[in-house]
Parts: C-alpha cells; structure tokens; sequence
C-alpha cells in the first residue's frame, strides 16, 4: 500500500513521559533538606554537652571562713559554691530579713566598711560593701543586697583572693 501525499498518517499511540519525575525531583530536596535538620537536632539533644565549668557546692560555713565571715542565722534558700580558678572563689547566696542586713555585716566586719548605698553595680542593688583583705586575711569581700520583698532582701556574698 503506497501512501499519497493527502492522505494521512495515525499516529502511534506510544506511552508519554509525565512529569511527575521532575515533581518528585522537586519534592525530594526541601524533603532531604528537613530530615537532615531533624537528624542535626536528635544528635544535639542526644550528644553530652556537659561542660565543667569548675563550679561545685561546698559548706557555707567554709564559704564564709574564706572571707572572715560566720554564716548568718534565720536566713532562707542558702547555697554556696566554689568557683576554681586561679585562686579560689567563694559565692553565697540567701534571702535576709532587711532590719538584719546591716547588723550581720556590722557583727563580721566591725573594723568597717559599712554597708553604702551609692556607687553599688547593678539596677537592682540597694546596698553593697567592697573590702579588701584584713589583718590575717588573704581574701577580699563583696556584699550586695538587693530587695527580694518588703520583708526580705538577697544578699550575695562573694569572697576571693585578691
């Protein structure tokens, strides 16, 4: 059978590409990219980040000793910790009645300073105390009160070598 010119020709009917290829091509990298993320943070929370800082509890009454200091009495929430470094560095830190503050430092350090209530760091300080060591000592001092309520202030007591 010869075919002329006007007549024409059936197409074949061959299966056609779709494009659902490129669609899952697309589909597959923002895909990738999120389980990645996921994969990252499983292995942040799970990986031990525990650092030493150099920091740990110790007696009160050793933290107080190193500055000169007795531990005060009916104070609440008292902790105290040690930072090592280059010289050891004492930190406590509790909750006073306000009539009380004035008194304890007094009763520690009567050679003086006493509690200022100018030139103290930091917005919530009301009263601070700077001292260098004394006679016998080999520490310095640092008092800071700040109000916790009407009744009772937070004092942080640090002692170092200076």
């Amino acid at each position: 059978m010869t075919q002329t010119e006007t007549e024409t020709v059936p197409e074949q009917d061959v299966p056609g590409r779709t494009r659902w290829g490129v669609f899952l091509a697309i589909l597959a990298v923002p895909t990738l990219v999120v389980a990645a993320l996921l994969a990252l943070l499983i292995a942040w929370l799970f990986t031990d980040d525990s650092v030493d800082t150099g920091v740990r509890k110790v007696s009160c009454a050793e933290a107080f000793a190193y500055g000169g200091a007795k531990p005060p009495t009916g104070v609440r929430d008292l902790a105290c910790t040690l930072e090592a470094g280059q010289g050891p560095r004492y930190e406590a830190r509790f909750l006073m009645r306000n009539a009380e503050v004035s008194a304890w430092v007094a009763a520690n350090y009567p050679d003086g300073p006493a509690l200022r209530h100018t030139q103290c760091e930091g917005t919530d300080v009301y009263a601070c105390m700077s001292r260098d060591p004394g006679a016998g000592q080999n520490a310095s001092v640092q008092i800071e009160v700040a109000h916790d309520s009407s009744k009772w202030s937070e004092v942080r007591y640090k002692a170092f070598a200076s």
